[in-house]
């Protein structure tokens, strides 16, 4: 043995067991074996039941301001429990614009999210019995600025038979291409003349005579009446859900769609796609809306059930603020008492705490899985949630390590990759209440996996595939680890992608080039811009594979892939890729982006200048790991509308576990042998490429 002294950053070797060539094909089938049981129970979720009109005049009566069940609201549905379907509805048309009913209306005519440019106050002028928008070349202007697709007047020119408006906002729904509404009265002199139907759609702006005109069509039985909150009342821009239900139904429950996937849950498109259905309008005429058509969960229904349905939508985006505010006050005092370690040079501080990090976006994730929401006090309910839920699975993660003698950020990862890939295969339950989803107030993500969501998964699941790879090269078996990186890349794009879990356009687009990228170097295969471009291609190929999968499943079906491939057949995908482009480069060049860019540079730096050369021993494929991982958030970034959301949790989770490593390194050399458990021993010829 020789007596030279080490290396000052030298890891001490610890025998290191190598990997049973046998254990690893008992976990895949095992793994294969419980995500086929999980996509089993979810296929047992209970499927909502479409419901039909059977009456002969449909009328929406739209209300601005309405979040809430009025008197009149409580009064109609007591009466119809046994005929009503209830539920919340996302009003917010583009935002181009601060929010007003103006917007909400031209949205509901058009059938896709439509911008107006703060023409809130709508000019209309009676022309026989019907009616003509004078500023329609206006608006037309501006629904198509910014690259806007929104077809107005889409509503009345997909019906056969004319629709009615009753009111100026009425009129920005029921006009024709042209600006024309079929039929057309004013509020006072249309409940004067006893309420009279002309069309079998017609679409009311009441205003102050709103609650008398629900209450009188209520009690119609050749009316089934729709009643939807129509953006903020005048004077405010308070953009929440707002109140919807039907009366005239056969099946009582809670409305949704397939847009939403959510019991409770629909938006202005979807009543769009409801009234052309109602009024026969043709196939084609289906693919320029964006809406899907309504559908109930049967329920029966009570008056407290509706209206807790009602607080807990708005809860989902009220109180989940303070689930944040908790987040950052708990985080702000972990990270102090982590740089109180570090200046004590008590590294076991910052490893926990680092520890607690590499499970702080699963912990957020999972604390959907707890109805926080229907709590009487939502905000400490999540708060604790979130904090409680993170608590376990540190601990978890610390028990994990333990066990399997791996380092505690990678056992974090084990845990955050398997949370997200159970959630995919139930069907993604914990997204409504995860606090990394979207609140439902903003109407961005209803269903599967979100930006920040993909770039956590994404990120653990590369983390995990790089250590297994590591244990794999040294018991010398190179293509056992490349085919361990693909097919834990491979299971992670399933998830993210397929339509019925993650359905994440943009996460399949920005996984596989890391995946594959991965796969090649870890093989030794040289790294040409032939390749580069092959690995572009096989993106393009995978996250095409599974759009038309989901677009062949039909229009009421697919998910935004599907809707995608169709508007490619249309002709009008540019418009959607510019402005998902222009709204990736937005924040990217915001000033929140160009400071997150220029810190995660420079944490990317320090992780290849210093990081890498010192942990390589212990982790000898953390460089082809990070590297890999930045792949993934770049090409995320560019690749989602969500820009630079997908950069900043990619960046803060690579920080946190070389920064984890770092510090058991550290405490390892100060004396405590308890930080050596992880440790794998540095083999003389690394992987090319690492």
């Amino acid at each position: 043995m020789s007596n030279r002294p080490r290396a000052r950053n030298a890891p001490v070797p610890v025998p290191v067991r190598p990997p049973r060539r046998g254990l690893g094909v008992v976990l895949l089938v095992l793994g294969a074996l419980v995500f086929a049981l999980l996509r089993g129970v979810a296929s047992l979720a209970p499927d909502p039941t479409p419901s039909d009109v059977f009456t002969d005049h449909v009328v929406l009566v739209g209300v601005p301001g309405r979040s809430v069940l009025t008197g009149t609201d409580r009064t109609v549905l007591a009466a119809h429990l046994d005929d009503a379907q209830t539920g919340t509805v996302n009003t917010r048309a583009r935002y181009l614009d601060g929010a007003c009913a103006a917007g909400a209306w031209t949205t509901l005519g058009a059938g896709r999210r439509a911008g107006i440019d703060g023409l809130c106050t709508p000019s209309v002028v009676a022309d026989g019995d019907g009616a003509r928008v004078t500023d329609w070349d206006a608006r037309l202007a501006a629904a198509s600025a910014s690259r806007g697709d929104a077809r107005l007047g889409n509503l009345a020119g997909s019906v056969p038979g004319c629709v009615a408006a009753v009111g100026p906002g009425a009129a920005l729904a029921a006009a024709r291409p042209d600006g024309t509404v079929a039929t057309y009265a004013e509020p006072d002199a249309w409940v004067a003349s006893g309420e009279r139907l002309s069309c079998t759609v017609t679409l009311v702006d009441a205003g102050a005579a709103s609650d008398r005109v629900i209450t009188d069509l209520a009690g119609r039985d050749d009316v089934t009446l729709l009643v939807s909150g129509m953006g903020p009342a005048a004077g405010s821009d308070d953009p929440a859900m707002g109140v919807f239900y039907r009366v005239g139904t056969t099946l009582p429950g809670f409305v949704t769609s397939a847009s939403t996937r959510r019991e409770g849950i629909v938006t202005l498109t979807d009543v769009t796609r409801e009234l052309v259905d109602v009024g026969r309008g043709s196939s084609s005429a289906v693919n320029t809306i964006d809406g899907s058509p309504l559908a109930v969960y049967p329920a029966d229904l009570s008056l407290p059930a509706i209206e807790g349905q009602v607080r807990e939508v708005a809860a989902l985006s009220d109180a989940s603020v303070t689930g944040y505010l908790a987040l950052a006050g708990g985080g702000t005092l972990l990270a102090l008492l982590a740089l109180v370690g570090v200046w004590r040079r008590r590294w076991l501080l910052p490893e926990r705490v680092l520890t607690l990090g590499s499970v702080l976006l699963a912990g957020m994730m999972f604390t959907g899985a707890v109805p926080w929401a229907r709590s009487a006090s939502p905000g400490l309910a999540v708060s604790v949630t979130v904090w409680g839920v993170i608590t376990v699975l540190t601990l978890a993660a610390l028990g994990l390590s333990r066990l399997l003698r791996v380092p505690p950020p990678i056992a974090g990862a084990v845990i955050s990759a398997v949370a997200f890939t159970v959630d995919a295969a139930l069907g993604g339950p914990f997204e409504p209440g995860s606090l990394l989803n979207s609140r439902p107030v903003f109407g961005l993500r209803w269903y599967g996996f979100g930006n920040v969501t993909f770039a956590a998964y994404a990120a653990a699941a590369l983390v995990v595939a790089g250590w297994v790879a590591h244990r794999l090269l040294l018991a010398r078996r190179r293509r056992a680890a490349v085919v361990a990186v693909g097919a834990i890349g491979a299971v992670m794009a399933l998830c993210e992608g397929w339509p019925s879990m993650g359905s994440d356009f943009g996460g399949i687009v920005g996984m596989v080039p890391a995946v594959v990228w991965f796969c090649l170097v870890l093989s030794g295969v040289r790294i040409t811009w032939v390749r580069v471009l092959l690995v572009g291609a096989a993106a393009v190929v995978a996250v095409g594979a599974v759009s038309v999968a989901d677009w062949a499943r039909g229009p009421d079906r697919r998910s935004h892939l599907g809707n995608f491939v169709q508007r490619v057949l249309d002709g009008d995908a540019v418009d959607v890729v510019s402005r998902k482009a222009v709204a990736s480069a937005e924040t990217i060049f915001s000033v929140q982006g160009i400071v997150s860019v220029v810190v995660g540079a420079a944490l990317w730096w320090a992780m290849f200048r210093w990081g890498v050369p010192r942990l390589q021993g212990r982790f000898r494929t953390l460089r082809l790991t990070l590297v890999a991982v930045l792949i993934m958030g770049v090409v995320g970034t560019l690749a989602n509308d969500g820009g630079i959301g997908v950069w900043q949790p990619a960046t803060a989770y690579a920080t946190t576990v070389v920064g984890c490593l770092w510090a058991a390194s550290l405490r390892s050399r100060t004396g405590s042998g308890e930080g050596l458990v992880d440790s794998a021993p540095a083999l003389r010829k690394g992987p090319r490429g690492a």
